[in-house]
């Protein structure tokens, strides 16, 4: 029986991850860098300290704790093509969840203990809305089922997503976040900032189109090089738009 959970928990975390270990660390280090004074001291008196990195994955890392398996699909929706997002709970809770995160957060009466667990989701979840395949078609798992090869090595489209493309450039987060902020365009990171769940959730419906546009199996090199600018575009969102949310929470 014990191992069949260990099974289990180890399919779930393969199959429904956001940006991987890396991916979610850069998009924390770049909330971090747009966070205001009031945002870093009022999280700092929260859990002890204002890194948004540290704290990035801890969603995907409990999904070895069986006690959270009801949290498997916050990390995901789905919106067919050419359709509106429609709350349906076999087609994943991020949305809602994400929403659900900020009162919490922004209600006073919300114990410590909850609101910690609640900062932790929300900074995971707004950077896996931003992954196109993290809003999925309702056809494939979020690209899952799509198996390719990675420079001859067997994976799916979602896992080159995941983490395949930003491990390839062989950059630490803290390298790769301040690379995607180095041509900071002030005017655009405040636009950005102000934007709600449903943009970024659109945006990733309509985008993830290009994620599916290979003829070869096996992606190497010109994969590569058609994802790049769309890759890390969505890492900047992700983290940016994480700073507006924290921003507005904590005023």
């Amino acid at each position: 029986m014990i191992l069949k959970i260990l099974l289990s928990n180890l399919f779930l975390l393969s199959t429904v991850l956001g940006w991987g270990k890396t991916g979610h660390r850069i998009t924390g280090k770049i909330a971090e860098k747009y966070l205001t004074k009031n945002a870093k001291t009022q999280i700092k008196k929260l859990v002890g300290h204002h890194d948004i990195s540290r704290m990035a994955n801890w969603a995907d890392e409990i999904k070895s704790d069986p006690g959270w398996k009801k949290a498997n699909d916050w990390h995901y929706c789905t919106i067919p093509d050419n359709e509106k997002y429609e709350f349906q709970e076999k087609n994943g809770k991020a949305v809602e969840k994400v929403n659900e995160f900020i009162e919490l957060l922004k209600n006073k009466k919300t114990p410590p203990e909850e609101k910690k667990i609640a900062l932790k989701f929300l900074i995971h979840v707004v950077g896996d809305l931003h992954q196109p395949l993290h809003v999925g078609n309702g056809n494939d798992r979020g690209g899952n089922n799509i198996k390719v090869q990675w420079f001859g090595e067997k994976t799916n489209i979602h896992t080159i997503w995941d983490s395949k493309l930003i491990d390839f450039q062989k950059l630490s987060y803290t390298e790769y976040a301040n690379y995607l902020t180095l041509n900071e365009d002030r005017s655009q990171i405040s636009k950005w900032q102000k934007s709600e769940v449903l943009d970024y959730v659109y945006e990733s419906q309509k985008l993830r189109k290009q994620c599916y546009e290979f003829s070869e199996k096996n992606l190497k090199w010109e994969y590569f090089y058609k994802s790049k600018t769309l890759l890390e575009n969505r890492l900047l969102q992700g983290g940016v738009r994480l700073s507006g949310e924290l921003n507005r929470i904590f005023k």
